[in-house]
């Protein structure tokens, strides 16, 4: 019994020296980083970041902060920047990560890398880049209903990933990307235009490199291969004069264009390579979707037409898929992920980056897509 008393009187004795030993926060001491900007100076020997932080304070309307250190190394950025607040900098709630137009062309894993060894840090922040300096992106004053323009940017990427417009890129999924052979990310583009910040397209990225970019629009294309939609939609155009014996009423169109915008898209795609010695893929993209807006009375209860239109919106489809791919080619940036079918379908040969790099540009990749109308809702 005695025993037991003394094995008590220990554990107790651990247990408040463990309590003592643990770090304690006060919150309202707390500036809370919501995203980090990184840039590398007009000389090229130091790097610059830009902070915004949020800070509870019940007497402050606007508790945001932003301060701009320099330093050769993230831990002197961030030592540079404690110097400059009153309140001790945290990185628990960091939502984004913006690379200026710099850092991203000379690579930023380095800096991911750096990154993600620090534990406080979720592996869900999202990465973006700017073409603009990330000070001036991250000063941007209009960000609605937010705390902060921080707040406001990840609200931003997440409800563009949630709409499917833009693919999601988290630490976790660039690096994954980074280290698979025959796969390279497609990151966000955010700028400030009027003082507010907004995604103006999609960067293509080699390895850790930006090579080009890509309108937002393009994504729908890249993903129908790639990926799934569970609630696409696009705006599909292209010329009205084969239609114009199937208008409603023989009515006279409107314009030389006609506009289709198809939601709830659902797609089936298939890639496989035909002639691995030749570099030969096939695609097949299989749509199935409903017409929300369509801007001229075309007979969509004759059969003929609507068949019609399921192959112009098929061969439209078609020939962005066709048009993207060769983007890609040009700029030798796999995001299609067409590698990583090769290497599944090549199991006995060990194919490096390196040498994916070398092959990518000449491959042959033939498209096929179709498309199935399941019903049709308001004509303009």
């Amino acid at each position: 019994m005695k025993k037991v008393h003394q094995l008590i009187i220990v554990c107790c004795i651990s247990l408040v020296l463990l309590t003592g030993c643990l770090e304690t926060h006060i919150l309202e001491e707390l500036g809370i980083a919501t995203v980090y900007g990184f840039d590398k100076s007009e000389e090229g020997d130091y790097l610059e970041s830009t902070t915004v932080l949020f800070q509870f304070n019940p007497d402050v309307t606007d508790a945001s902060q932003i301060i701009h250190s320099e330093g050769e190394t993230f831990r002197e950025l961030r030592n540079n920047a404690n110097k400059k607040s009153g309140y001790k900098i945290v990185s628990g709630q960091l939502r984004s990560i913006i690379f200026g137009p710099r850092l991203s062309k000379e690579g930023i894993f380095p800096y991911i890398d750096t990154l993600e060894r620090d534990a406080s840090l979720s592996d869900m922040v999202y990465i973006a880049i700017s073409n603009q300096q990330t000070e001036h992106l991250l000063t941007a004053s209009n960000y609605e209903q937010a705390p902060n323009i921080g707040t406001y940017i990840q609200d931003l990427i997440e409800t563009a990933v949630r709409d499917e417009r833009i693919t999601s890129n988290t630490l976790h999924e660039f690096i994954r990307k980074y280290f698979t052979v025959g796969y390279d990310p497609l990151v966000p583009i955010v700028e400030n235009h009027d003082n507010k910040a907004q995604l103006t397209g999609l960067a293509i990225f080699q390895d850790d490199k930006y090579v080009g970019d890509i309108p937002i629009d393009d994504i729908f294309y890249a993903r129908l291969v790639s990926d799934k939609f569970r609630q696409g939609q696009v705006d599909i155009k292209f010329p009205i004069e084969p239609f114009k014996n199937l208008m409603e009423d023989y009515e006279e169109p409107n314009s030389d264009q006609v506009i289709v915008v198809l939601d709830q898209l659902h797609n089936r795609t298939d890639v496989e390579i035909t002639n691995p010695a030749a570099l030969n893929f096939k695609v097949d993209v299989d749509i199935k979707g409903r017409i929300v807006e369509l801007t001229e009375r075309i007979d969509l209860q004759n059969k003929e037409a609507l068949k019609k239109l399921e192959e112009h919106i098929s061969e439209e489809i078609k020939t962005n898929i066709e048009r993207l791919i060769q983007k890609s080619k040009e700029t030798n940036s796999d995001f299609f992920g067409f590698g990583k079918t090769y290497i599944s379908e090549n199991r006995n040969q060990q194919l490096t980056k390196d040498e994916w790099r070398d092959m990518y540009p000449n491959i042959n990749v033939t498209v096929n897509v179709k498309t199935s109308i399941r019903n049709y809702g308001i004509i303009e």
